[in-house]
């Protein structure tokens, strides 16, 4: 199985400011933690998997090979494609990642890290998620931005409706892990997302655009492979049970095997304070190249 993860960098360079602080964040307190993630992630993933590929941007290519010095086994760089998109539809970098593949992938976002490799039987499914995003909760959550969208755009793909109505709510995924052993599925599916993108260009100022992506990805994803018939195998199905220990760095490597510092966990003092240990004590010298190339203004 080839591992893929994806950088397009324009999401993380925050418009209108001069301040190279602000720059590549990606949803953490210091962008120090972004490249700490990113360098635990490759090399924990290089450690298990043979082939870790990664598709990315001029810059992308020179924030992780170039100075990073990340051992990917192979690099694409392509998603300068997207810079005429706006920059908050970050889930597009992923999905155009996952449209060319050409071979069974599992493609992982950069805060997630193993220590371990995946069960043999989730690897040879047909389609693979981190989690079933169903229930009370998710579909609150994404009822209210696909309402809005429905209401703001001058189109949506007609198997949504058919989704919801069919479950009397929405059901989607988490795309934290998204791939599986049908990858011509996703070329297919990644030009339904950027229909649905282009075809409400000009109407994107009208929704919360970054809310937006988990409808574009997640939500269109379960619909469509639902469509065909098929199903999704999940790294964990019970996923309240599975959130209590997601960001467990206390149980690493012997009860824990994987963790996602995903959304607001980004921000616990306790949780990056861990991912900065771990990285330190693990690779050293990642974590000291790191630390010279921001003292440095170089990243």
């Amino acid at each position: 199985m080839k591992i893929v993860q994806s950088l397009w960098s324009k999401p993380g360079q925050k418009k209108n400011t001069s301040n190279f602080s602000e720059m590549n964040r990606c949803g953490w307190p210091d962008k120090k933690y972004n490249y700490y993630s990113w360098a635990l992630s490759a090399l924990q993933f290089k450690k298990y998997y043979d082939r870790v590929e990664l598709v990315t941007d001029k810059d992308g290519y020179d924030l992780l090979i170039n100075k990073l010095e990340l051992p990917y086994t192979d690099v694409k760089v392509v998603l300068d494609d997207l810079n005429h998109y706006h920059q908050d539809l970050y889930a597009l970098g992923k999905v155009y990642a996952y449209g060319i593949q050409e071979e069974p992938f599992i493609h992982v976002d950069a805060d997630i890290y193993i220590w371990g490799r995946f069960c043999e039987q989730l690897e040879n499914c047909s389609f693979v998620c981190q989690h079933k995003e169903s229930g009370k909760f998710y579909n609150d959550f994404y009822s209210g931005i696909f309402m809005e969208m429905a209401h703001n755009f001058d189109f949506y793909p007609e198997v949504l409706d058919k989704s919801i109505h069919k479950h009397d709510s929405i059901i989607a995924v988490n795309a934290g892990i998204i791939g599986g052993q049908k990858y011509g599925f996703f070329k297919g599916y990644a030009e339904k997302v950027f229909e649905f993108v282009d075809r409400n260009i000009n109407n994107l100022e009208k929704i919360d655009i970054k809310l937006s992506n988990t409808v574009f990805e997640q939500f269109l994803f379960h619909a469509l492979v639902e469509e065909e018939g098929e199903t999704i195998s999940y790294f964990h199905e019970d996923f309240a049970f599975f959130w209590n220990d997601i960001a467990d760095f206390t149980g690493v490597p012997g009860s824990t095997k994987y963790i996602h510092t995903c959304g607001a966990i980004k921000n616990d003092k306790h949780i990056i304070a861990a991912l900065e240990y771990r990285l330190q004590t693990d690779y050293p010298e990642f974590y000291y190249r790191i630390t010279n190339l921001i003292r440095t203004n170089q990243i």
